[in-house]
């Protein structure tokens, strides 16, 4: 079974489940560190999780692993003795911590399950469709949104009399890329798309029209004309010939002709990479051999995507293509379909989280915990503190709420807190900053929202130890693993690199343990072949020539002739060495590994004592690891340890 150092911090996955205890034995005892008790559900707790073998423990494992976490136990009472858990350094990284533990609980877990599950199930799929688009800002007056309603309302009642969709989306739709592509936005997938438009048009079926939807762009009435599965990832190199809107018709020939002689060379079999470092000119991929990243559907231009895709292995290189960037010619590297899913589900989720979607998490948590913590709200009273607020200084940041209520009324309470109109002034006033142009009754009702779950999620967060036994657990985990981190640092690590004379004392008495064995001093002298090492050993026998001369001779064709090291090696350490027989002088050649070599022995050195800057390392590591037992049997010493033997025997496998 692995030993692990309970000072390393553990990771932010959730606690393993048990390997080889049944976790029922409550509150009971194991064992105390200076009168703070240690019970059996958390030494099983971390016994379970750092079984990394996930072999049935034994006894002897059971009671190795308690005899290092009583250790662990004795420096953390240390650390608390010495009142580290109230330094600001210790809380700004305890409270850092503990914030990205919390997040998996400030979010509903059903509703992440399903949305991870859906956006996979999605990235299988590629939707095509088109959209017709009424704009619309996202804190419009009442009056405009009515306004923009009524627009998209009449363009689907046209669609419904059988108008055809792509030319009502060139003639009404505020998009201004309809009046080119009809509206029509190729295929996409999962993620490629505002999440309010993606769930629109994978509930729409092929051939149908939705029905008016908004997103904060504004109303949309979407067509769906093909789902297919998805073509998954290709990753391809190109050579590119740019063109420019400015280019008058005989230079745009003329890039035309050029791109037709290059790819002319490729089919004669010139070699593509040298021809796109030769006359590729997009600057991002011309010294990179033109390669460029992975890409799926709705990541580049229509015809570039279509003629990738279209090639039908790897290796393939097209027909020059024309983008409106300029024209192509595209390699085929490397063809993927969807991955599975256990491989992109953290992916999945890191983009549910940058997505818009990630809203349904809070969103679904909050009315989960309105009904849990009984959340009453007084509308009258939210409302009188909206009559006081002056639309014209709002909009400029300048409103200043009232500093006294003759009555504060409630405004919302919830669980054992209650919100004033006085607390909702005064984060009216703090928030007024990004109302802008919007309409006040709008912008107000948002930023009331905000104030509501901000308080809720602020309410549930201060909760998490209380509600749920492995956060408290794994958030204790963490807090002692800091504070033996901190303290193993100064009384240990640092203090035995840093500390020049204790370390110096600690060789000097301990130089007997670091020895050297009898050690040859040579020089080696590596050769490509037996010609260069006949070459070399003729300098070699000139004593005029330095290892620099010889080096600058030999390799003046070739860097590769001869190279030249020298070192000091007991035997059994450099087989090279050990050929060379041993002895004063210089070698015969020796063959190893496709390479000849010669040795020049300058001298047999005797066994005796190592220096300590000829092993500094090992020995700062070695007195690291004296520093650390005397600090144990000091603290052994100085705190009282019971172990609750009958406790012990009861979870001891059998």
């Amino acid at each position: 079974m692995k030993k692990i150092l309970f000072y390393s911090l553990c990771s932010l996955s959730l606690l393993c489940s048990s390997m080889g205890f049944a976790q029922t034995a409550g509150d009971r005892v194991l064992f105390s560190v200076d009168g703070r008790a240690v019970g059996v559900e958390e030494f099983q707790t971390v016994f379970n999780k750092n079984n990394y073998n996930q072999q049935k423990p034994t006894a002897a494992d059971v009671r190795e692993y308690l005899d290092l976490y009583i250790k662990f136990k004795l420096k953390v009472q240390e650390a608390y003795n010495r009142g580290l858990d109230t330094s600001e350094k210790f809380r700004k990284e305890l409270d850092n911590y503990r914030n990205q533990l919390a997040q998996p609980y400030l979010r509903d877990k059903e509703t992440s399950q399903q949305l991870v599950k859906e956006a996979y199930d999605r990235m299988t799929r590629e939707v095509r469709a088109s959209h017709i688009m009424v704009k619309l800002a996202e804190n419009a007056s009442p009056k405009d949104s009515l306004e923009a309603f009524k627009k998209i309302t009449a363009i689907y009642q046209r669609l419904q009399k059988g108008e055809d969709f792509n030319k009502l989306a060139q003639e009404v739709s505020e998009d201004p890329s309809a009046k080119e592509n009809q509206g029509d936005l190729g295929y996409f997938s999962a993620f490629r798309m505002i999440y309010a438009f993606e769930e629109n048009a994978f509930k729409t079926a092929v051939g149908e029209f939705s029905k008016p939807f908004r997103t904060q762009f504004g109303y949309h009435v979407l067509k769906v004309h093909d789902n297919r599965p998805a073509v998954g990832e290709i990753h391809t190199a190109h050579l590119m010939l740019l063109t420019r809107n400015t280019d008058s018709d005989s230079i745009r020939e003329n890039t035309k002709k050029r791109i037709f002689e290059i790819h002319k060379k490729i089919k004669n079999g010139e070699n593509f990479e040298a021809l796109v470092a030769q006359y590729s000119e997009d600057p991002s991929t011309q010294n990179q051999q033109g390669v460029l990243p992975w890409f799926g559907t709705g990541r580049m231009v229509p015809m570039f995507e279509a003629t990738a895709f279209a090639l039908a292995k790897d290796g393939d290189i097209s027909e020059p293509v024309q983008t409106p960037y300029g024209w192509h010619i595209i390699k085929r590297l490397e063809r993927r379909g969807v991955m599975p899913f256990e491989k992109v589900k953290g992916d999945i989720e890191a983009k549910i989280n940058r997505d818009s979607r990630a809203n349904l998490y809070k969103s679904n948590l909050i009315a989960k915990l309105k009904v849990e913590y009984n959340f009453k709200e007084d509308a009258k009273a939210r409302q009188a503190v909206y009559a006081k607020v002056v639309d014209s200084l709002y909009k400029e940041g300048k409103w200043v709420a009232d500093s006294s209520w003759k009555k504060d009324l409630v405004v919302m309470s919830f669980g054992e807190r209650s919100f004033k109109q006085s607390e909702l002034a005064r984060y009216l006033q703090a928030n007024q900053h990004a109302s802008g142009g919007s309409d006040l009754g709008i912008y107000l009702g948002k930023t009331y929202d905000k104030w509501v779950e901000e308080n809720i999620l602020a309410y549930e967060d201060s909760r998490l130890e209380q509600k749920y036994p492995d956060f408290r657990a794994l958030l204790k985990e963490y807090r002692e693993g800091i504070l033996l981190f901190d303290l193993t640092d100064q009384l240990v690590w640092s203090k035995a690199v840093n500390d020049t004379d204790g370390i110096r004392s600690w060789f000097a008495a301990n130089q007997q343990q670091y020895m050297w064995k009898e050690r040859a001093d040579v020089t080696i002298y590596q050769f490509a072949n037996a010609a260069q090492a006949a070459k070399g050993r003729k300098l070699l026998g000139k004593k005029k020539n330095t290892d620099d001369v010889i080096v600058k001779i030999m390799n003046e064709d070739n860097p590769l002739n001869v190279k030249i090291s020298s070192g000091k090696y007991e035997q059994g350490v450099n087989e090279v060495v050990d050929k060379a027989g041993w002895k004063v002088g210089l070698s015969d050649n020796i063959q190893h590994n496709n390479a000849v070599y010669i040795v020049r022995t300058k001298s047999i050195l005797a066994a005796g004592p190592k220096e300590l800057n000829e092993i500094r390392g090992l020995a700062t590591s070695d007195y690291q690891n004296y520093l650390e037992k005397t600090w144990l049997e000091e603290l052994s010493a100085r705190y009282k340890v019971v172990v609750n033997q009958e406790t012990l025997n009861s979870i001891l496998p059998k």
